[in-house]
């Protein structure tokens, strides 16, 4: 299927090769939310074809979140992650082949929640960076020019 609108295609190419890995978490999770939407609205009007394309291509994302764990530094998160990921993955192949709609939308469900768990957290990560690096500045009086960092 064409992207309707190549400007649209580049902005998105562009925000994926400039962010952090943190950040390309949450959009791995847009894009499988997503597709799960459009998935689901396509087996409902019928489409089967194009419901298939867009799980496949969630089940694509949810792959590339099982490889993206890092077992070594996420221990058991990583591999609950990971076993999350597959049961995810599993169902949305069931879903799938069976043609179900409300399996589609309860797997949809866990990754919203699962996104706003990790938005949360970077968030928490930013505003505890930012306090960090206000507590390393020292305005109006710790050098000569006004401005020192400590640390």
């Amino acid at each position: 299927m064409m992207q309707k609108n190549p400007g649209v295609r580049d902005y998105k190419s562009m925000q994926i090769l400039s962010s952090k890995p943190e950040k390309l978490i949450l959009l791995l999770y847009d894009g499988a939310i997503k597709f799960i939407h459009q998935g689901q609205s396509s087996m409902e009007r019928e489409e089967l074809e194009e419901a298939h394309n867009n799980l496949i291509r969630a089940q694509n994302i949810l792959a590339e979140l099982m490889g993206s764990l890092n077992f070594d530094k996420g221990g058991e998160i990583a591999s609950n992650l990971f076993r999350i990921y597959e049961f995810m993955h599993h169902t949305l192949v069931q879903a799938n082949v069976k043609k179900d709609p409300v399996a589609l939308g309860r797997v949809c469900e866990q990754l919203k929640r699962l996104r706003e768990s990790w938005f949360q957290a970077l968030k928490n990560e930013e505003s505890k960076n930012v306090r960090e690096t206000e507590n390393g500045l020292e305005l109006g009086g710790g050098s000569k020019k006004g401005i020192s960092l400590r640390g």
